[in-house]
């Protein structure tokens, strides 16, 4: 019995067998459709490793999104909790797969060390022992913490370099429910410190568009918070609390502790400056299980969830792509009630 299915498009036979290859290399066994037996009916063939794979992933492209066949395939695997969908040229997954976050393999040349083949390495791994399936596996290496600061202006990107603190503002009226937004940050000069903030639920107060001078790191997240609020505000959601923020180097990570609800619908909205060009966040619940991601090639990251009990979730800010470190995010949380 095979421990992955790879389902694609026949036009993707190439990258399928690199990507088939790659995980028998991993020490995982690896079902794809080259290796029917003679005589066997190809629809039964298919259908009996479906039901015996542990893990399906899907290799979605602009060819595969457009195959009656490897939808089918993907709908089984999604079906049975056992989906990995991969992006293969930066293609979207085909309506009514887009709950399941995909992994981005676009720019992989088939280097085995590579951090995104490694993260679908370690969650392919995961769900064949028998694990809920977390389609990116968290990066490894983890930053200490840092307190936050005063909101304060950042001059230039010598200063910058020099690991100034976190900072984080304050917005809007108190209402009744008490809902945590806690802030880890990264790593000071001179030290190591820690905090957490827990904030009152507040109602969203829309923000002017922030000037953004040059070198003004705070002010450029002031402008692209404001860029999305508006957004959010036509949809029903309401700001929860103030920004939780920090700064991060290329390649690290920082995770923000909230207290999530039953009955309400959440988003999470990650911006960054303008030395940022990839910035993901990874939604985490209380069993450490992924539950929401954003790993596109973006700076303004979105993760969801409408949690089925109330308890502690993590949010985890991954910083893949910083041209002058430390680059400086913010997260902010909304909510609405579940519709």
């Amino acid at each position: 019995m095979a421990d992955v299915f790879l389902s694609y498009a026949r036009e993707d036979a190439g990258r399928a067998r690199q990507v088939a290859e790659a995980l028998e290399r991993a020490g995982l066994d690896v079902f794809w459709d080259n290796e029917i037996p003679p005589g066997t009916t190809w629809a039964d063939y298919i259908e009996l490793k479906l039901s015996q794979c542990k893990v399906l992933i899907v290799l979605w492209s602009a060819q595969s999104t457009k195959s009656q066949s490897v939808r089918e395939e993907a709908r089984l695997g999604r079906d049975k909790g056992v989906l990995i969908p991969v992006l293969l040229d930066g293609t979207q997954p085909p309506f009514g797969f887009g709950e399941v976050q995909a992994a981005d393999l676009t720019a992989w040349q088939g280097d085995q060390s590579d951090p995104n083949w490694r993260r679908v390495v370690d969650a392919v791994s995961r769900v064949a022992t028998g694990a809920p399936v977390v389609p990116i596996a968290r990066p490894v290496t983890m930053q200490a913490p840092q307190a936050p600061m005063a909101t304060q202006s950042f001059a230039s990107p010598a200063e910058k370099k020099k690991g100034l603190p976190t900072w984080a503002w304050v917005s809007g009226a108190v209402a009744a429910t008490v809902l945590g937004l806690g802030v880890i940050g990264m790593m000071m000069e001179g030290g190591q410190q820690q905090a957490a903030m827990t904030t009152p639920v507040q109602p969203f107060a829309a923000s002017a568009p922030a000037q953004t001078p040059a070198g003004d790191y705070q002010q450029q997240i002031l402008a692209r918070l404001a860029q999305v609020e508006q957004a959010f505000v036509a949809q029903g959601f309401q700001q929860l609390s103030p920004p939780a923020s920090g700064q991060l180097p290329q390649g690290q990570y920082a995770n923000v502790p909230a207290t999530l609800e039953v009955g309400l619908e959440y988003r999470v909205i990650g911006v960054c400056d303008n030395d940022c060009a990839n910035f993901d966040l990874f939604l985490y619940d209380q069993n450490n299980n992924v539950i929401s991601q954003d790993n596109l090639q973006d700076a303004t990251p979105i993760v969801s969830v409408a949690p089925q009990w109330t308890g502690p979730f993590t949010v985890q800010a991954v910083m893949q792509n910083c041209t002058v470190a430390p680059c400086y995010y913010a997260l902010v949380l909304y909510g609405r009630p579940v519709q």
